[in-house]
C-alpha cells in the first residue's frame, strides 16, 4: 500500500497524531511496546524524517519513544508516568499547528 501525505507540515502533524495514538494505545494496553516499535517507534522512522527535514522536537520524542522498552525492562513501575509524560509533549507539539482547511490530505493507493 503507498500512503502519501503532501506538504511537510501535514507530515509532521500526521506523525504527532499517529505518536499521540500509538502512546494512548500502549497505555491502555490495547498493543505491546514490540507492536509500537514495528509500527512507528523505530530508529528507522526517525532517521528518515530526520532525513526529510522534519522538525528536531518530532525527531527527539520520537526517540525517545523508542527508549520506553528500556524503561519497561528497568523501571517497569514508571513507564505509564513515562507514557503520559511524552502524550502531554506531543500534544503541547500539535498546538503549535494551525487548523489546516485542507479537505483531503492522504492519498491511499495499491490497497491489497
Amino acid at each position: 500500500m503507498t500512503f502519501t501525505v503532501i506538504g511537510k507540515e501535514r507530515i509532521e502533524k500526521l506523525f504527532l497524531i499517529n505518536i499521540l495514538g500509538t502512546l494512548e494505545a500502549l497505555k491502555n494496553k490495547k498493543i505491546t511496546i514490540d507492536e509500537s516499535e514495528a509500527i512507528i517507534f523505530t530508529p528507522y522512522t526517525f532517521f528518515t524524517l530526520e532525513e526529510k527535514g522534519v522538525n528536531k522536537k518530532i525527531i527527539d520524542l520520537l526517540q525517545e519513544c523508542c527508549e520506553l522498552e528500556d524503561v519497561e525492562s528497568l523501571c517497569p513501575d514508571k513507564l505509564d508516568k513515562v507514557i503520559e509524560e511524552l502524550k502531554q509533549r506531543t500534544l503541547a507539539l500539535l498546538d503549535k499547528y494551525e487548523e489546516d482547511k485542507m479537505q483531503k490530505w492522504v492519498q491511499i493507493d495499491d490497497v491489497k
